[in-house]
């Protein structure tokens, strides 16, 4: 039997070799298998060594063929957004935090409305909450900007003579920003549930704990719904002083709450681009990389996202925050 056949025979599926790869082959088996004339021997023996002989060269073709055969490409194992959801977490969770003695969050605020020149509006604002030692807080809102956003709307407002539109820096002199929440309520979580920032701080860091420990706070009486009540409280834990572990632990609490789902690759109308818990209502945002909270959007019932909370600093610091002139009420002590 010729010994091509033989390969052709043991391998049906591999694609045959180009000419110059048999040539090849067929050199360096015919080199290796070159021995010194032995002495005569009987017919029968004589006929071993020549079988002999003819397999050891079809394997040597056999494997030289086989080398020669591209391997198949390995398809890449799809990552789901929840275990993307899983790798931040333990991103954020191992996340080591600065320190200081004050705690503080910027946030800036965009809003799109319609003016009342029937302008189609993005309103921008800075809001600032920030705690500190004995009892420290401190917030307020100061309003940044107000323009049009699409081109036929930036047109008409520029025909019309480019009036100032408000809110926005300079609209109100006496009131360049305000207070922008209660601060006696500035660690609140939910009703009943008013943790001080050292038990804010001292939260599990392990979903199934954490669970736990926040249904301890729940009342029937007060909250209607137990897993929607503690959905609210984990996504204001997230945007709190809450360590990172404790704020990780939140985000594995609500990807599981009802009517909440993973989602990845969101359209980022304002920028945010990440992993989003998102609900009917809107969207968290979260760094795929670091697990860090992006910001939030707020969607219409159509899915169009209409307005935004973007994190622009979080963290701590030993700077002491200083409220914007003329703002009245914006310190307090809890």
């Amino acid at each position: 039997m010729n010994e091509f056949q033989v390969i052709d025979s043991v391998m049906p599926d591999v694609p045959p070799p180009s000419a110059d790869q048999m040539e090849a082959a067929r050199m360096r088996v015919l080199a290796a298998t070159r021995v010194p004339p032995a002495p005569r021997v009987r017919a029968g023996r004589r006929s071993w060594t020549g079988m002999a002989l003819v397999a050891a060269a079809v394997a040597l073709i056999v494997g030289a063929v086989v080398a020669l055969v591209p391997r198949p490409a390995m398809e890449p194992v799809a990552v789901t957004p929840m275990q993307k959801l899983e790798a931040a977490a333990a991103e954020l969770a191992a996340t080591p935090e600065a320190k200081g003695r004050f705690w503080r969050r910027d946030t800036e605020q965009i809003m799109r409305t319609k003016g009342g020149d029937d302008y189609k509006v993005e309103e921008r604002a800075m809001d600032v909450l920030a705690f500190g030692p004995d009892r420290q807080v401190y917030g307020w809102h100061e309003p940044i900007s107000s323009k049009p956003y699409t081109a036929e709307g930036l047109k008409a407002w520029r025909q019309d003579g480019s009036p100032r539109l408000c809110p926005a820096r300079g609209c109100d002199k006496n009131m360049p920003a305000y207070s922008s929440t209660d601060l006696d309520l500035g660690l609140e979580l939910a009703d009943g549930l008013e943790p001080t920032l050292t038990e804010l701080r001292h939260l599990p860091k392990e979903p199934a704990a954490l669970r736990a420990r926040l249904l301890e706070s729940y009342n029937p009486r007060v909250a209607a719904g137990r897993e929607s009540w503690l959905a609210a409280v984990a996504s204001r834990l997230i945007n709190s002083p809450a360590t990172p572990g404790t704020r990780a632990a939140a985000y594995l609490l609500l990807a599981k709450a009802p009517g909440i789902k993973v989602v990845d690759d969101i359209p980022g109308t304002f920028g945010l681009d990440g992993l989003a818990l998102q609900s009917k209502e809107g969207q968290i945002v979260i760094d795929r990389g670091t697990g860090q909270l992006l910001g939030r959007q707020r969607l219409t019932p159509e899915g169009v996202a209409w307005s935004a909370e973007i994190v622009r600093k979080a963290g701590w610091s030993d700077v002491r925050p200083v409220p914007p002139a003329k703002c009245v009420g914006c310190t307090a002590r809890l």
